[in-house]
């Protein structure tokens, strides 16, 4: 695929479009400002319906042509992380693009199609990124009592596909107002992918104009409206999949992974995002991951008797020492300090026998002060796993920590709790 040689068409095209959007809504102005609900047409429902569809083959599309282009150069991967890829990627866009009048995209997983509490997670939203990871329930209601979550799971469950109405507090404001909703399910992964705008942010003509002049003008708005959609997320699809470090680039994506500059651990930041993520698949799908913290005993006897640039030295030989025990899927995380928190996703052998290894190996590790001086220690490990009454990630956290505490009044060895 040749994508330099079309990449200034592709961004001229847009702006056209933009001019033209910008064209016609400045006509608006020139007519009474009667902000009136719109009464919904067969041509309406068709235009929503258009605009989901489309960006549900540029998602399919997308993930496919990964998995082609994996299998291709001999990769191996994981449904989860293709996954997670398709799902970074398509955040990346909906956060990205700018939709007129107020319209904007989210996409919510099923995760029980029966309802209740916890039936759903909230995967991206447009206007409310916060509330990405957000579990969502039936039983939750609208400003005006409605359930628009069971109405919508309904239709999903009937059609696969649903229009509807509910009552929603309008971007950056506390006016609520009667929004207009299309869902679409998108299998593969359970994604009901969304599009909808606030009822009272489509303009109608003022009297005066004719019902043919008032079609026209919402057609061409609407036509225009599809084309932006369609054209931004194309951009974004070409110059993604086009690139010659696709798998590095699909690794980077997994959590905007970001790094200890003093030892090539996962930062805290990116850190905390991948236990949110772990917990969350803990949640909808029962896999379960091994989770440690461990820190170095009388670190900082270590610091005053040898200096910083000492304990600096002794943290990153035992962050090395602690990745042999680690295989690519596994992560170490600098937490504070002299304190790390270990991820397991697939272990080879048992967690007791791994932290036994790691605990010998750093013991038997020897550092060597630019003076010249031997500096020998031991680490302390505590860890555990999820469980079904961990309300968040910080849960599990709190009882690996009480798990080294544990460890900590024997010093060089660990605990599991």
């Amino acid at each position: 695929m040749k994508v330099h040689s079309k990449k200034n068409s592709l961004v001229v095209i847009p702006a056209i479009i933009i001019v033209l959007i910008s064209g016609l809504f400045f006509s608006i102005q020139k007519f009474d400002e009667y902000r009136l609900k719109v009464n919904l047409s067969v041509f309406q429902e068709r235009e929503m319906k258009s605009s989901v569809e489309n960006f549900i083959k540029i998602i399919d599309f997308m993930r496919k042509d990964m998995i082609a282009n994996l299998e291709k150069k001999g990769v191996k991967y994981t449904e989860d992380s293709i996954k997670n890829a398709t799902l970074t990627f398509v955040r990346h866009v909906v956060h990205e693009a700018n939709f007129a009048n107020g319209a904007y995209l989210w996409i919510n997983e099923v995760v029980d199609f029966n309802g209740g509490e916890n039936y759903g997670i909230r995967q991206v939203h447009g206007n409310l990124p916060e509330t990405e990871g957000m579990f969502l329930s039936t039983s939750m209601k609208d400003a005006k009592g409605n359930t628009p979550y069971l109405t919508e799971l309904e239709g999903i469950k009937e059609k696969g596909e649903i229009l509807y109405r509910y009552y929603f507090k309008e971007y950056r404001s506390d006016n609520v107002s009667e929004k207009i909703t299309y869902a679409k399910l998108y299998e593969p992964y359970n994604w009901i992918v969304c599009t909808g705008t606030y009822l009272n942010s489509l303009y109608e003509p003022a009297g005066g104009v004719s019902n043919k002049s008032k079609l026209i003008f919402y057609t061409l708005c609407m036509i225009l409206f599809t084309l932006s959609v369609l054209l931004f997320v194309y951009i974004v699809a070409v110059n993604f999949i086009s690139s010659r470090k696709l798998i590095r680039e699909t690794e980077s994506l997994r959590g905007n992974l970001a790094t200890d500059a003093l030892t090539g651990a996962c930062s805290r930041r990116y850190g905390e995002s991948l236990l949110k993520e772990y917990y969350n698949n803990f949640i909808s799908s029962g896999k379960n991951y091994s989770l440690a913290i461990l820190d170095i005993d009388n670190f900082k006897k270590i610091n005053d008797t040898y200096g910083h640039k000492s304990g600096d030295d002794v943290i990153k030989v035992m962050v090395n020492t602690i990745k042999e025990f680690q295989n690519s899927d596994d992560h170490i995380i600098r937490w504070g300090g002299d304190e790390f928190i270990l991820t397991y996703n697939n272990l080879s052998g048992s967690l007791d026998s791994v932290l036994g290894k790691i605990n010998k190996k750093n013991s038997q590790q020897t550092v060597i002060t630019d003076s010249g001086e031997k500096i020998n220690y031991t680490i302390s490990i505590g860890a555990s796993i999820f469980n079904s009454k961990d309300r968040s990630y910080v849960d599990a956290i709190k009882r690996i920590d009480d798990a080294l505490y544990l460890a900590k009044r024997k010093k060089n060895t660990y605990y599991i709790l």
